[in-house]
């Protein structure tokens, strides 16, 4: 790919594969995946969008976990190449039907499935959790310390942009046009995909409005956009009925547009 380096992740595949099959397919990101590549993946019920989970598997689905190759100034354009290009291998090595791939992610890979979901062709669906939309105003967004939601750290999201897992290296009124480009809300009137987006209205980290702004964004484009808001969560959930009840939707956003699966109500 462009940055340089020697594509990497993790692929599973179905204990009933047969040679020649193609496979829908879930991707998921975040940083670093291929570390794990003998970690035991447990069977659970999801707390946000990031997990690539064991039930997957089970239900006939490849699923693939792509590495990040980060530079400075430019996270989600590099989620964006890795992704598509960890892609692109798994449909050249003859596993995965290309019509029928979907991409997820949470938090920093939550932000980056919603740039991905606005900027690529090649997913069917998408999935964005606890995703920032806008760059320019989470910026100077407090974590953790508002009149309405508390529990979280109190810093100000500046310090993660410039010096600490954004990778930015600059502020908005540096490069306002970069800020600008690498938000998905910049190109949401280019989505093609159905996208799936759920946020806990109490987020600590990531303001529940950019969830909320970017649905708001899809549905006033005209735009295939799902919502699940959990009252009173956070940053991922913990509520036991809330795990269960993303699990469920998961499931049934992906089948319907992986594998034809009816719409649920």
């Amino acid at each position: 790919n462009k940055t340089g380096v020697r594509l990497q992740g993790i692929l599973a595949i179905p204990d009933d594969y047969k040679a020649g099959e193609k496979r829908p397919m879930l991707v998921t990101f975040y940083e670093k995946n291929s570390q794990n590549l003998h970690r035991y993946n447990a069977p659970s019920y999801l707390s946000g969008m990031g997990s690539s989970p064991m039930q997957a598997v089970t239900e006939g689905y490849l699923t693939m976990l792509a590495d990040i190759h980060y530079n400075t100034g430019s996270s989600h354009s590099d989620q964006l190449e890795c992704v598509e290009a960890a892609t692109r291998k798994v449909i050249e090595m003859g596993y995965a039907d290309p019509k029928r791939i979907g991409v997820n992610g949470h938090s920093y890979g939550g932000e980056g499935a919603a740039f991905i979901g606005t900027r690529s062709k090649m997913f069917a669906a998408v999935g964005v959790g606890a995703g920032v939309s806008d760059l320019y105003s989470d910026f100077t967004q407090s974590w953790g310390w508002t009149y309405q939601v508390t529990g979280g750290s109190g810093a100000n999201a500046s310090d993660y942009y410039m010096e600490g897992q954004g990778r930015w290296g600059f502020s908005p009124w540096e490069k306002p046009e970069v800020y600008h480009f690498e938000s998905a809300l910049t190109h949401v009137p280019e989505t093609v995909s159905p996208i799936l987006i759920m946020h806990g209205t109490a987020d600590p980290t990531v303001s529940f409005t950019e969830g909320l702004n970017f649905y708001q964004a899809l549905r006033f484009n005209k735009k295939d956009a799902v919502l699940l808001a959990y009252p009173g969560e956070g940053h991922g959930l913990t509520g036991l009925a809330n795990r269960r009840d993303l699990t469920v939707r998961y499931f049934e956003f992906f089948n319907h547009y992986l594998k034809d699966a009816p719409a649920p109500k």
